[in-house]
């Protein structure tokens, strides 16, 4: 007796309902977990921060675990909903992404029973589908992690650091094994440390300044921070002398404010007419000014783990216009306007003249960088930069690597330039320092090389 054609058609949708059946069943489709940083030990008390999320399904449950020697410790976990409210049902909606934030310390202050040496976190996200026949997805990550409760230590290795302040020194230490992050830490300013030589990473050189906003009674210290988050500081040895900086003041033009004040509009889509000359001048001089001051610590991430450079730094021949530090008075038919600070030096010569790179480097930027107008910035290893600013034209490209007085360009009036001349700034880690003592072969040898030439040797 043959089948007739209704029976093969259901055959055939039983069989389909059957296989789509069988195949959610046995999906493996799990939520997803992100780490806003990904842990790399376990200390006294490591905080973890991490994101699960299920675009279909809903996230039953999310657990922490640790590890060691065969025993397993539950981790305590703050929960955020970061998911959509759901619409009724009867809107047709479709399910909305399932998203939640997870935050949890986890280390011997939790757990008690921790000991040093090595342990695994696991982290378990379960959605509530029907994968893994109804057991849910399941997405499982583990980190196989370094457990350490003591901090890191600091060993200052040189001992003379005298520092002006405006400039900077140079010191070097040692770090324990482990160590993630160390460097100087002076007020609301960090700078990261670099090893002194590849094969003995533990060793290291911080390059720190005195900003010249920062009072010179501010303490300077060695911060440390290990894989397992431990932290720890250390004092040294060190003297700043207070500097006083020169004053000026500059009377505003209609003629120079229209003939700066249009092309630095035009070329930063960012800034907002306000609706007068004068009104866009301060814009620039004032909110573009700290805009740019961000970017410079920005371009600074963007350094060498090396000094890429070997001899003092080269001066232009040229007159000096205004110096590092100058705190200038804006005044407007009379009324003062604004007050702004100059960081850097800028140097006069012939128009057009050639500018020469300071030093051995890489560009880092070349094109418009709005106050400084056509600016070239080179990196010299170690969070080390100088930037070259008001060009009538560039002549390197970014990624380029120039040699010490190599022609980079040429001066000119861009930017908020009043006449025919190059701004030159030097960075640490993109805080602008005095260019003298970069220039100064005396400094240059007791501040960094004669201390460097100790430690690299061996």
């Amino acid at each position: 007796m043959g089948v007739g054609r209704g029976g093969v058609f259901l055959l055939i949708v039983v069989t389909g309902i059957f296989l789509a059946l069988v195949l959610k069943l046995a999906s493996r489709t799990a939520p997803t977990v992100r780490f806003e940083t990904k842990p790399k030990g376990i200390g006294l008390s490591t905080l973890l921060k991490f994101e699960v999320r299920d675009a279909k399904h809903h996230v039953k449950t999310v657990r922490v675990e640790v590890l060691q020697d065969g025993k397993t410790y539950n981790v305590p976990l703050q929960e955020a909903n970061l998911t959509a409210p759901q619409p009724a049902w009867w809107k047709f909606s479709s399910r909305k992404e399932s998203h939640w934030a997870f935050t949890a310390q986890v280390g011997r202050r939790q757990i008690r029973e921790l000991q040093q040496g090595r342990a695994t976190l696991h982290v378990i996200a379960v959605n509530d589908s029907w994968g893994r026949f109804f057991r849910g997805g399941r997405r499982h990550i583990s980190f196989d992690l370094p457990v350490r409760f003591a901090p890191p230590s600091i060993a200052v290795l040189t001992t003379q650091h005298y520092i002006n302040q405006g400039g900077c020194d140079m010191v070097v230490f040692r770090v324990s094994p482990g160590t993630l992050e160390s460097g100087v830490q002076v007020g609301g300013y960090f700078f990261p440390s670099w090893p002194v030589k590849e094969s003995a990473p533990e060793t290291r050189l911080a390059i720190f300044a005195y900003p010249y906003n920062v009072d010179p009674g501010t303490p300077a210290r060695i911060t440390a921070r290990d894989d397992a988050d431990n932290q720890s500081v250390s004092s040294f040895t060190y003297r700043v002398f207070p500097k006083k900086f020169h004053s000026d003041t500059i009377n505003l033009t209609d003629e120079f404010m229209n003939r700066v004040v249009p092309p630095i509009m035009s070329q930063v889509s960012e800034l907002d007419d306000q609706g007068g000359l004068l009104k866009n001048f301060l814009l620039i001089n004032g909110h573009l000014r700290e805009v740019e001051a961000q970017k410079l610590v920005a371009f600074s991430k963007k350094t060498a783990s090396h000094f890429l450079w070997t001899q003092p730094f080269i001066e232009l021949p040229s007159k000096v216009e205004a110096s590092f530090a100058d705190y200038r008075t804006y005044r407007y038919n009379g009324q003062i306007v604004d007050h702004q600070t100059h960081l850097g030096f800028d140097l006069a010569g012939l128009q057009h003249m050639p500018i020469q790179a300071a030093n051995d480097g890489v560009v880092v930027y070349a094109g418009f960088l709005g106050i400084y107008g056509n600016a070239v910035i080179l990196d010299h290893g170690c969070g080390l930069q100088t930037l070259y600013g008001h060009m009538s034209s560039i002549d390197a490209k970014p990624g380029e690597t120039v040699k010490r007085g190599q022609v980079i360009g040429r001066s000119g009036e861009t930017g908020l330039a009043g006449g025919d001349h190059l701004h030159f700034t030097v960075l640490i880690d993109g805080i602008p320092v005095n260019p003298t003592e970069w220039w100064d072969p005396h400094w240059i040898h007791d501040r960094i090389q004669a201390k460097l030439a100790q430690y690299q040797q061996g």
